[in-house]
């Protein structure tokens, strides 16, 4: 480990295969000790919480607590969500079938309610004996791509909104908002059926805009009924991504 630092200086450390015995046993806090105070990273790097059967989800910079960790709620600690495509399976399974990998909309969903509680998200493709990227993985991951083509400005850059992550009245939506938290993104996984988005977080102000993401040209009309916040979306033909669009409200305030 200490040769892999000094000739390779990472960033991030994410350590793993830590349940068989407590920390102790791998001398984790010696070398943790040596990480943070003498190495040439001892300034910048990051690690997990993976040392020992111990430390999960109690001592690192960052928390995965479980694979596939997704708590839905933001938390006082950092912590990430480290996932598979393949279910049943962190390496390259040739015996997988279709029902074992997650779909693109099943991955944006895992995406953006992440990201939306304040987490960072780890996805994983197991390469083949060749080092090839088996075609599922590879479509997978392209319509991931093409999403964030267009609504990555709801993800990078952003950070989660205190008063609300996940709306109160449409489940399917959740929130980031920019770096000076004027504006809002509401990241809508499902289109309603009746093309009229109902939230119950977010209110506008005298000078808000309400766009959809990917279509800045198009303005979209909204009026406050009761509690709720109904938003007239544009036709479905014209959404931007097939797996969730993303509206942004600008100069927004907080119901």
């Amino acid at each position: 480990m200490r040769e892999l630092i000094n000739s390779y200086k990472p960033e991030m450390l994410w350590s793993d295969g830590d349940w068989e015995a407590p920390s102790d046993y791998w001398r984790s806090p010696e070398f943790l000790a040596w990480l943070y105070n003498d190495s040439p990273v001892k300034d910048s790097v990051v690690v997990n919480d993976r040392w020992g059967s111990d430390t999960l989800c109690k001592h690192g910079d960052t928390y995965t607590c479980q694979d596939r960790y997704n708590p839905g709620t933001l938390q006082q600690h950092k912590w990430e969500n480290a996932m598979t495509i393949d279910k049943s399976t962190w390496g390259f399974n040739r015996a997988s079938n279709l029902d074992d990998y997650m779909t693109a909309q099943e991955l944006i969903d895992e995406i953006v309610s992440t990201v939306s509680c304040g987490g960072n998200i780890v996805i994983n493709v197991g390469p083949a004996k060749d080092g090839t990227i088996n075609p599922i993985f590879q479509d997978r991951l392209n319509e991931v791509g093409k999403w964030l083509k267009v609504n990555g400005e709801a993800i990078y850059s952003t950070k989660p909104w205190d008063n609300c992550q996940n709306d109160t009245a449409t489940s399917d939506v959740w929130y980031t908002v920019n770096k000076n938290g004027a504006d809002v993104y509401v990241m809508m996984l499902r289109w309603p059926k009746n093309g009229v988005l109902e939230l119950g977080c977010p209110e506008l102000t005298k000078t808000s805009q309400v766009m959809m993401v990917g279509l800045p040209d198009v303005q979209l009309n909204a009026t406050r009924e009761s509690n709720v916040l109904r938003i007239m979306l544009p036709d479905k033909a014209l959404a931007p991504t097939n797996w969730g669009s993303v509206i942004k409200i600008t100069n927004f305030k907080v119901l």
